[in-house]
């Protein structure tokens, strides 16, 4: 299996301490066959929000309160119900801060799931909702989220994910000069903070390129 690293982990591993950063990769390697995905509900629900605009605010209220409704279910698939609920209801009380109401926002789907290489190391995007020009329909920006209540992105995390997910943008559904690094949303939901990618970005891909690197080493030691 070739490296690779989800664009949230990277974000993690950059600001990771040596110990944390070889644990990083080790999971990243013995991912298991099948894992239960968390905040399923709530990326599906705040997707749809997004592209929706304003409009379906209430929508996404009521399917958070029908999550917490629902009693069905393991107590793991109870307690993400309740998770994804609550995220819902974060996103919707911070999302004005995300400038978008001049884009077209549209879910993401199946194309945007492709990785950008860094490295040598397969980095997995997949942004949650993307922004158009409404001129030209070219894709200008996006919105990542990041869910975790354990490992939150913390500030210097959250602008190398932007970054990442800036270049992800241009290689593969853009070009550069369309994307902005201002409309490049990585939101994480446990701080209730909405990073974006600095206009400085030279300094910040070298990183990413030297932890990828580093990230390489390591895989192929294990």
């Amino acid at each position: 299996m070739d490296p690779r690293i989800s664009v949230n982990k990277l974000g993690e591993y950059m600001t990771a301490t040596p110990a944390r950063r070889r644990q990083i990769v080790k999971d990243q390697k013995n991912r298991p066959a099948f894992k239960a995905a968390r905040y399923r509900d709530a990326r599906d629900a705040i997707s749809s929000l997004i592209a929706s605009g304003t409009a379906g605010e209430a929508r996404a209220r009521d399917f958070a309160e029908g999550l917490r409704r629902d009693p069905g279910g393991s107590d793991f698939a109870i307690q993400d119900r309740a998770h994804s609920a609550a995220a819902i209801d974060t996103f919707v009380e911070i999302r004005g801060a995300m400038k978008i109401d001049d884009l077209i926002a549209v879910s993401a789907d199946a194309r945007c799931s492709d990785a950008v290489e860094m490295a040598g190391v397969r980095v997995v995007a997949r942004p949650d909702a993307l922004l158009l020009d409404p001129r030209s329909l070219a894709v200008v920006g996006c919105v990542k989220l990041h869910f975790s209540k354990s490992q939150p992105l913390d500030e210097k995390g959250g602008n190398y994910v932007a970054t990442a997910m800036q270049t992800h943008l241009e290689r593969n559904l853009s070009a550069p000069g369309l994307v902005l690094s201002s409309r490049c949303y990585v939101v994480d939901i446990a701080t209730r903070r909405i990073h974006t990618a600095p206009k400085a970005r030279k300094r910040r891909l070298g990183d990413l390129a030297a932890a990828c690197e580093e990230i390489k080493d390591r895989w192929e030691k294990l």
